[in-house]
C-alpha cells in the first residue's frame, strides 16, 4: 500500500512547544514560570508592594530602621526604615528591565554585526573580525568598569555597558552560522536575481539562524542579572535611590551582616533563583531548538540516523514505482 506523504510547502505536525517544553524539560518549564513571576511582579509592584512608591521613592522611617519580621513588615525594614518586601519587590522591576532591555540589545547588536561581516566578506569581514578579537582580548569586567567610569551610574548606562561589549563579542557565533546558510543555495540564488546584501541578510539569512538567536537570548539572562549585581558591588550600577537586589546585598547587606544578616540573604535568594530560571529556560530552548540536541538530521547521535535511514529504506521499498 502506497505511503501518503505530507503535502507539499507544509512542515510534519509537531506538539506545542510548551507542552513539549513541560514534557521533555521540566526543569526548564520551571524556569520559565518563574521568568513569567518575575515579570508578572515586576509589572504588578505597585499594587502587590505593601508599601508602594510615593514620586519614585520608597517610604523611609528612621525610628523604623533595621526591625525584625512583623504583621506590619513581613520581612523586617532596612537600615532607612524601608520596607525590605517591598524593596525586593521593586527590585524585580529593575531586575526584569535590565534583563530584557540587556537581551534585546545585545542580541540585536550580535546578529547585525555577525550577519553582516558574513554575508558583505571581504575587507569589510576582516576589519570587523580584528574589532572582535580586540574586544576579547579584554576582560569583560574592565570594560564594563571603564564604560561606567566615562558613562556614570544609572539605569540607562548601565543597560548600554552591558550591552555594546557583549553584543560585539557575541557577534563570533552568529558570523559562524550565517557563513554556512551564506553558501546555501537558495541565497546564491537571490544574488543571481539581484537581491542586494540587506535583503539576503533579512530575508534569507537571519530567518533561518533565528533557533540560535531565540537560544542565545535566552541564554544570556542569567548573565546579565550575576553581572548587575556584580558591577553594585563593586560600587558601579544603578542610581542609589533606585531599588536594586545588587544594590541592598552592597549598601545594606554588607554593612549591617552581624545586625541583620537578612538584609544580604534575601536579595542573594532572589538572584539566586532568578538566574536559576533563566539558566534552565535557556538550556531547555537551546536543547528544544537546536536542531543538533533535538535529533534531526543534524545530530550526532548515529542511533538516531540509523533509525531514519531504516525508516526512509522502508518507505522506498513500498513505495509504488509508477508513482515515481
Amino acid at each position: 500500500m502506497r505511503n501518503r506523504a505530507a503535502p507539499p510547502g507544509r512542515a510534519p505536525e509537531k506538539g506545542h512547544f510548551f507542552a513539549e517544553l513541560a514534557r521533555k524539560k521540566p526543569l526548564g518549564m520551571v524556569g520559565l514560570i518563574i521568568l513569567v513571576a518575575v515579570l508578572f511582579i515586576a509589572i504588578f509592584a505597585d499594587v502587590i508592594a505593601p508599601s508602594p512608591m510615593v514620586d519614585g521613592v520608597l517610604q523611609t522611617s528612621i525610628l523604623n530602621k533595621l526591625q525584625s519580621p512583623s504583621a506590619e513588615h513581613l520581612l523586617g525594614t532596612d537600615n532607612l526604615g524601608r520596607d525590605v518586601l517591598s524593596y525586593l519587590i521593586y527590585g524585580a522591576r529593575t531586575s526584569a528591565i535590565l534583563g530584557i532591555c540587556c537581551t534585546l540589545l545585545s542580541v540585536a547588536i550580535s546578529v547585525l554585526i555577525g550577519t553582516l561581516s558574513a554575508v558583505i566578506g571581504g575587507w569589510f569581514d576582516l576589519l570587523i573580525q580584528r574589532i572582535v578579537d580586540a574586544f576579547q582580548c579584554i576582560p569583560s569586567m574592565l570594560i564594563l568598569l571603564i564604560l561606567m567610569n566615562m558613562l556614570g551610574s544609572g539605569l540607562p548606562q548601565l543597560i548600554f555597558a552591558m550591552s555594546v561589549p557583549g553584543g560585539i563579542t557575541g557577534s563570533r557565533m552568529m558570523r559562524s552560522a550565517a557563513i554556512s546558510v551564506k553558501d546555501s543555495g537558495y541565497v546564491k540564488s537571490a544574488a543571481l536575481l539581484g537581491g542586494g546584501t540587506m535583503w539576503k541578510t533579512f530575508r534569507h539569512v537571519i530567518p533561518n539562524i533565528l533557533p540560535l538567536i531565540i537560544t542565545n537570548a535566552a541564554s544570556s539572562l542569567g548573565g546579565v542579572i550575576l553581572m548587575e549585581a556584580s558591577l553594585n558591588f563593586l560600587g558601579y550600577g544603578v542610581d542609589p535611590g533606585t531599588p536594586s537586589w545588587g544594590y541592598m546585598i552592597t549598601n545594606q547587606g554588607k554593612a549591617n551582616m552581624f545586625v541583620m544578616p537578612m538584609l544580604a540573604v534575601y536579595p542573594g535568594l532572589c538572584i539566586a533563583i532568578m538566574v536559576f530560571g533563566a539558566t534552565m529556560f535557556g538550556d531547555a530552548v537551546r536543547d528544544l531548538l537546536d536542531p543538533r540536541l533535538k535529533g534531526g538530521v543534524g545530530t550526532y547521535n548515529s542511533k538516531k540516523l540509523m533509525k531514519i535511514a531504516a525508516k526512509m529504506s522502508v518507505k522506498y521499498h513500498y513505495e509504488d514505482p509508477c508513482a515515481l
